[in-house]
């Protein structure tokens, strides 16, 4: 009986480098510091990754917390760490520092990245990038919102600035300026300053420039480049 169940274990030891190998993916994953962990970087993770320092593997689902995150191709679900990356993101991120290169849902940290695109919010404390944004970025620290292109809110609730090159909907710092360096189709409302190279809307703050205007200023000071300057008080407006 004895030599049974030896025969038994030895048979099914061989065989585990070979299931190994075909077994990619697992519900539930443990880190110290990769490759510390108790399923190689290759794995893909279905359920809860937990990583007490510094976890990665190639795309997590589900669950993902520790202090440093890292899922090399994706990630679709909730990750709560101080550090945050993925190649693109369907779900939540909220920690220190979130990166991805797209996003499909929110980044809610101190400076969060979206380096193609972002389909939905980033919050941030100290900063907020991408590329292209439909959706918002939301600062509240001292920094501000940058992207090339914006449909829809940069806001800053605090001081900062929301800087990008066009946006189609509204920007507005509270304690801050605005600055489209090609154009605004909508509002601009800033208490220190706004600039638009060409806008198509409303100006509303202390100093309003742009060079182009198809809408209207109202502030101490506005300035039309267009042709040869002008400078108004309290309102402006051509359509």
């Amino acid at each position: 009986m004895k030599t049974r169940w030896v025969l038994i274990f030895v048979f099914v030891w061989a065989l585990l480098p070979a299931a190994a190998a075909a077994w990619t993916w697992t519900p539930l994953q443990l880190s110290l510091w990769e490759p510390v962990q108790l399923f190689p970087e290759y794995f893909d993770v279905y359920g809860i990754r937990l990583n007490l320092a510094y976890g990665s593997n190639k795309s997590v689902d589900g669950l993902d917390a520790g202090l440093v995150n890292v899922a090399a191709l994706g990630q679709n679900g909730v990750a709560l760490g101080l550090v945050n990356i993925s190649d693109h993101l369907s779900g939540i991120n909220a920690g220190g520092m979130n990166y991805t290169t797209r996003l499909a849902g929110g980044h809610f940290g101190l400076l969060n990245t979206a380096q193609d695109a972002v389909f939905g919010c980033q919050i941030g404390g100290l900063m907020n990038l991408s590329d292209q944004v439909r959706g918002m970025q939301a600062h509240c620290g001292i920094l501000g919102n940058g992207a090339v292109d914006v449909a829809g809110t940069q806001l800053v609730l605090l001081a900062g600035y929301n800087l990008t090159d066009r946006i189609t909907g509204l920007q507005m710092a509270m304690f801050g300026f605005n600055y489209a360096n090609a154009s605004v189709h909508g509002v601009q409302f800033a208490m220190l300053y706004n600039y638009a190279k060409h806008l198509a809307g409303l100006q509303l703050g202390l100093v309003n420039a742009c060079d182009t205007l198809a809408g209207m200023q109202i502030g101490l000071i506005n300035i039309v480049r267009q042709e040869r300057m002008t400078i108004m008080p309290l309102l402006n407006f051509r359509f």
